[in-house]
């Protein structure tokens, strides 16, 4: 069980109209499904009402980005998170995927003018991806934190 500290997440009315877009890799699913919930758990304890955040699932993480353009063509939603998993292997294809990957969710967010947190996990070992994705260390809450923060500076500009 995720608990969100007190301290950490502070209720915020102007999240309460934000619509956040997750987008989740099967693969690795457990872990995975670790970060979506705590995230889920962060925005709804800062205000982002639980009904304004959709969850999209893809099998991998280098369907990532093509999901994220979608979402991003419909400009339905205030920020978009993104959360997979890559453990390198014995060949070179991990550094393919996760260069690949980040490349580009970086252009979609400055094509589109949204922020896209980077959550799509690039370990050596599955133990660092279960430290990360779990726990204290979950990465989710920082994806969380990372996009309401980021919002809240776009809206500023």
């Amino acid at each position: 069980m995720i608990q969100i500290s007190e301290n950490l997440a502070r209720f915020d009315k102007n999240n309460q109209k934000l619509k956040v877009a997750i987008i989740r890799s099967l693969y690795h699913e457990n872990l995975t499904q670790s970060m979506e919930e705590s995230c889920r758990k962060y925005l709804v304890s800062s205000g982002v009402n639980k009904s304004n955040i959709t969850t999209f699932e893809v099998p991998g993480s280098w369907e990532i980005p093509l999901v994220v353009k979608k979402i991003a063509d419909t400009k339905k939603f205030n920020g978009v998170i993104a959360f997979g998993i890559i453990i390198k292997g014995e060949t070179y294809h991990f550094e393919l995927i996760a260069n690949a990957c980040a490349r580009a969710l970086m252009d979609l967010g400055l094509k589109f003018n949204i922020p896209i947190i980077f959550e799509v996990l690039a370990t050596y070992t599955l133990k660092q991806a279960k430290k990360r994705s779990t726990g204290k260390h979950n990465k989710g809450v920082e994806a969380a934190k990372a996009l309401l923060e980021t919002l809240k500076t776009l809206s500023k500009i």
